[in-house]
C-alpha cells in the first residue's frame, strides 16, 4: 500500500462531493473550509511543481501547499522542520512561486 499525501484542498474536494457526512467528515470539511487557499487542480499542479522543481519529498510540498508561506522566515520553517535545506537561489525562487499563486 502506498501512502497519498492529500492538500487541504484535494480533501476538501473529496468530502464536498459525498451526498452525506459523519459528525467527524462535518468537522473535517468545516477546518478545510478554513483553511483553504488554492483550487484542488492549483493545489495539485503545485505540489507537483514543488517537488519537480526543488526535489522535496512529496509531504513536504503538500505541507508548503497548504500553507502557502508568503516570507523567507515562513518557508525556512516548514522546510527545516522536515529537515530540507535549500540554497538562497532556490528559497528566492519557491518563495515566488508562493507569493504568485
Amino acid at each position: 500500500m502506498r501512502i497519498r499525501y492529500r492538500t487541504i484542498a484535494e480533501t476538501y474536494e473529496i468530502l464536498h462531493s459525498k451526498q452525506s457526512h459523519s459528525d467527524p467528515e462535518k468537522d473535517s470539511l468545516a477546518y478545510c473550509e478554513s483553511f483553504l487557499k488554492l483550487k484542488p487542480e492549483e493545489a495539485r499542479k503545485a505540489v507537483k511543481y514543488i517537488q519537480e522543481e526543488f526535489r522535496v519529498p512529496e509531504k513536504v510540498a503538500v505541507k508548503l501547499v497548504d500553507l502557502k508561506p508568503v516570507s523567507r522566515d515562513e518557508l525556512v520553517a516548514v522546510l527545516s522542520s522536515y529537515g530540507v535545506m535549500l540554497d538562497e537561489n532556490n528559497l528566492s525562487k519557491m518563495l515566488d512561486y508562493f507569493l504568485g499563486l
